[in-house]
């Protein structure tokens, strides 16, 4: 059976020279804190949607959810971030002959409202 094409999931990165601890509790409680790390020079993390996600549009809108209801503390230190971006994961494959995912504008207006990016990463197809 030949490899096919698909979305995975949408990550998102964070990145700062300040504290984030609140802020990634806050999205702990609705997403699936993948990697969380700190060291004298700035504070990394990766927050996944969660299961269920069909569509990079209804990851990304519940991120942005969950994002716009964080606590003060939280929101003040989402700002702080140097990187605040969404990375979306598609596998590679060989078919089917043309794949897309569309973004909804009104996804794209709040992405952009809340001050984060886009990225796109496609993974090989492991062989």
């Amino acid at each position: 059976m030949k490899p096919e094409i698909q979305f995975l999931n949408v990550d998102l990165e964070l990145e700062s020279k300040q504290d984030i601890s609140v802020l990634v509790a806050d999205l702990s409680k609705q997403a699936v804190v993948l990697h969380y790390d700190k060291d004298e020079f700035r504070q990394l993390a990766r927050i996944e949607a969660g299961e269920g996600v069909s569509s990079p549009d209804k990851a990304i809108n519940h991120l942005c959810e969950l994002i716009e209801s964080c606590s003060r503390e939280g929101l003040k230190q989402w700002l702080s971030c140097s990187k605040r971006t969404f990375d979306l994961g598609f596998s590679s494959g060989v078919s089917p002959k043309c794949y897309s995912q569309a973004l909804h504008v009104d996804t794209l207006l709040r992405i952009s409202a809340i001050g984060a990016g886009i990225e796109i990463t496609l993974y090989p197809v492991e062989g």
